[in-house]
């Protein structure tokens, strides 16, 4: 009976050290996956994993698969070269106008913002791989701007692979620095942007439809807007093979600056 119980418990732990979730999704003709596993949360482009934060660790790995080039960092220097990108933007974009004219558009932006009134109507719930989805539908008024459907199951679900406390601390770096940004430019985030951030916290967007910021319906925008493609094609729950995580051993490790220029600079010769 304690073998028994042994090799029950040997084989739950291996199970549960090498299960993972595959969410598979097209875009426009483009095809990519998201990886949650055991803490590691990956994106993969064409077979290859491109990014890839270890909660383990805290670190996060880019990866550029025609250079064979990647780079890692730990979550705080990640911070930290992601706040000077970013106010090289602000310095950038605050460059192009004078003065005067930043506070004309800024002025032009929130008195836009101002008359906005949003608000969401709820839609049906759909099945999604075995997973339930709800449609939020949300307006400026009584016009559509975005239709977003929400998964609380298949939230739940990644929740077994990663703390959302840990992608939450990813996701305030991006927020703290566009709202760095906005406070530069004298604007605030518009409410029906809002109103779908309170939403996405219900659960995983399965799917997306934006109409853009609009207080005039117009059907034959919204049908063609509607036609492009945005949507899961598999969720796959899985043991997932550790040798995936080797794949940048034959490659060339540079630090986060060297990697962004070498990127950059592939970019530009191939445009």
């Amino acid at each position: 009976m304690k073998i028994k119980l042994l090799l029950i418990l040997c084989l739950f732990m291996t199970c549960n050290l090498f299960s993972g979730i595959i969410i598979s999704r097209s875009e426009i003709g483009i095809e990519s996956r998201e990886l949650y596993d055991n803490n590691i949360f990956a994106e993969i482009h064409y077979d290859q994993i491109v990014s890839m934060w270890d909660f383990n660790t805290f670190e996060l790995t880019l990866i550029h698969h025609p250079l064979q080039i990647y780079t890692t960092v730990d979550l705080e220097s990640f911070k930290n070269y992601s706040q000077r990108q970013n106010e090289a933007q602000i310095q950038s974009d605050m460059r192009a106008f004078d003065e005067e004219r930043r506070k004309l558009v800024a002025d032009a932006t929130n008195t836009l913002f101002r008359g906005m009134r949003a608000n969401f109507a709820i839609g049906d719930t759909i099945d999604v791989f075995g997973y339930k989805a709800t449609e939020y539908r949300v307006y400026n008024g009584d016009v559509i701007n975005q239709r977003v459907w929400i998964s609380r199951d298949l939230q739940e679900r990644i929740n077994r692979e990663i703390n959302p406390v840990n992608i939450k601390l990813v996701e305030d770096i991006f927020k703290g620095n566009r709202e760095r940004y906005f406070e530069a430019l004298g604007i605030g985030l518009d409410p029906v942007s809002r109103m779908v951030e309170m939403l996405e916290e219900i659960g995983y967007v399965v799917q997306r439809i934006d109409y853009g910021i609009r207080d005039t319906a117009d059907p034959e925008y919204e049908q063609e807007i509607e036609s492009l493609e945005n949507i899961i094609t598999d969720i796959l729950d899985r043991n997932i093979d550790p040798e995936i995580y080797t794949f940048h051993e034959r490659y060339r490790q540079l630090d986060y600056n060297a990697y962004q220029m070498a990127v950059i600079r592939h970019v530009e010769s191939s445009q």
